[in-house]
């Protein structure tokens, strides 16, 4: 996440116009997958319930197709994702007076893209997708600690598990956010409609 002291600011689009493609200007907002900088997002889906189902999600990477995001084939969110293959997604960095909002269809990527993604996962991340389970989530803490360090000594290199997936949020609608510390704060926001972005300037 995006802590004080950063200077990601500086890299963001300042200008107040309209632009002709949004989806350049959301690759420029967000940082790369290799960046430690890389942001957390609220994922809005539809609950099987009916009602909204959020969570947050480490962003993987972004490109001028749509954001990327990996979890586990068992979550709630992929039951949701299945049933209703819509989202939306929240960035914020607090710290520059950026918020991006994204809502629009979700893709599976195909297995060799989702494992080249787990390859670049901190180690710590790619044991939790292995012990992320409901059996080790019922252990008491000290028992699962013990798996957790039995498994890993175990393991010095890991595969993805088979329930390791991957999405990409493909943008219908994308809304920048910017805040002004010493006037209004606006939105730029941009909606695909056959085949071609528009755009307005709101109030923010």
């Amino acid at each position: 996440m995006i802590t004080a002291g950063t200077t990601f600011g500086s890299d963001l689009d300042e200008t107040d116009a309209l632009v002709a493609d949004p989806l350049a200007l959301m690759v420029r907002w967000l940082p790369p997958h290799d960046s430690e900088l890389r942001p957390l997002a609220a994922l809005s889906t539809i609950g099987r319930d009916g009602l909204p189902s959020l969570r947050h999600v480490l962003v993987s990477d972004r490109d001028a197709t749509g954001l990327y995001f990996h979890t586990d084939s068992a979550s709630a969110k992929v039951a949701e994702i299945a049933a209703n293959p819509v989202a939306a997604m929240s960035v914020a960095w607090p710290e520059v007076g950026r918020q991006l909002v994204v809502r629009g269809i979700v893709e599976r990527v195909s297995a060799p893209e989702a494992a080249a993604v787990y390859a670049q996962r901190s180690r710590y991340l790619q044991l939790l997708a292995w012990m992320n389970t409901l059996d080790n989530a019922q252990l008491p803490t000290d028992e699962r600690r013990r798996v957790w360090a039995d498994f890993d000594s175990a393991h010095p290199v890991l595969d993805p598990p088979q329930r390791w997936v991957g999405f990409r949020l493909r943008p219908l609608t994308l809304t920048f956010w910017r805040g002004d510390p010493a006037g209004q704060s606006t939105r730029q926001h941009y909606r695909l409609a056959d085949g071609a972005w528009s755009g307005e300037i709101l109030a923010g």
